[in-house]
């Protein structure tokens, strides 16, 4: 059966084929370089959306011979790429933007123009609004989308604020609206980025987040403290490993009893958590310490 997010990715690839049917109208009949901002960006949506489908598609198969553990990252890569697409269609409308700022041009917007565009704005709303409602906000992929659509709302609606601007004789108001879309785009970069580049480099989540953690584990019978803590995001979820540390004379069953304790309770404790990888040793007189995070 095709899973939500799956579902969610070919809606927003007919959604994107719509808005650049609709903006590629625009954008001939005016001229505007505000809607040659956010029509290009529709374009390269629509890549990017090629992308988070195949991303997640892949993201969701099961580990095999070349992949043990799994294939989460491809999410991770696939929103990476959507976003460098993004990035460099904001430098290029910046160029273009600031040339045309220094010549200014009169334009033909007519009424049906700005109808088009207002209907762009409730299409990107109506996305939006299925997003946070249907779809898994935990994917990469699907963060990457939903934040892209948020800022369509902003950049078409200022995009439609032009086109009045220009309509009433202020040329100006194009050439500003093109670069302010370009900043926008730059902001979807930079905060979407964040997030797909730090699972792929295997950032642990705060410490806060991490001694919550070992606060449950010592919570449970039998187990005397820890050490090698870690932790990462993979496809929104947190994988975690640590070395429990019992007593010697516990035998094998107690002490692996004892780690199938240790994972029901976090992963219980803490929906976020996806896998709980855990290694027992003997307490000894070497080891005896406050628990230990990290490597």
């Amino acid at each position: 059966m095709e899973s939500g997010s799956l579902r969610t990715t070919k809606l927003i690839i007919g959604a994107n084929v719509f808005l650049i049917a609709s903006k590629l109208a625009v954008a001939l009949l005016t001229g505007s370089i505000a809607v040659i901002a956010v029509l290009v960006d529709s374009c390269f949506d629509f890549v990017g959306s090629l992308f988070a489908y195949y991303g997640v598609k892949k993201s969701e198969e099961p580990s095999d011979s070349d992949h043990h553990y799994g294939h989460s990252k491809f999410g991770s890569l696939s929103s990476l790429a959507q976003l460098f697409l993004i990035l460099i269609t904001a430098l290029a409308i910046i160029w273009e933007s600031a040339r045309r700022f220094l010549s200014p041009q009169p334009l033909p917007i007519t009424n049906l123009d700005i109808a088009i565009m207002a209907l762009t704005v409730a299409v990107d709303i109506g996305i939006i609004w299925y997003l946070r409602k249907n779809a898994d906000r935990a994917s990469p992929a699907i963060a990457a989308a939903e934040g892209n659509y948020t800022s369509d709302i902003a950049q078409n609606s200022l995009v439609l604020v032009s086109l009045f601007a220009t309509a009433s004789g202020w040329l100006l108001a194009d050439p500003i609206a093109g670069f302010l879309v370009a900043l926008f785009m730059l902001r979807v970069v930079r905060e979407a980025g964040a997030g797909a580049f730090s699972e792929l480099t295997d950032e642990s989540p705060p410490k806060a987040e991490l001694e919550a953690y070992g606060r449950e584990i010592m919570k449970v019978s039998g187990i005397r403290s820890f050490h090698k803590l870690r932790a990462r995001k993979i496809a929104g979820r947190v994988h975690i490993d640590v070395h429990l540390q019992v007593s010697p004379k516990m035998r094998i069953t107690q002490a692996h009893n004892a780690s199938r304790r240790v994972k029901k309770r976090l992963l219980s404790k803490f929906p976020r958590l996806r896998e709980v990888l855990v290694h027992i040793e003997p307490a000894d007189r070497w080891q005896k310490s406050q628990p230990k995070y990290g490597g």
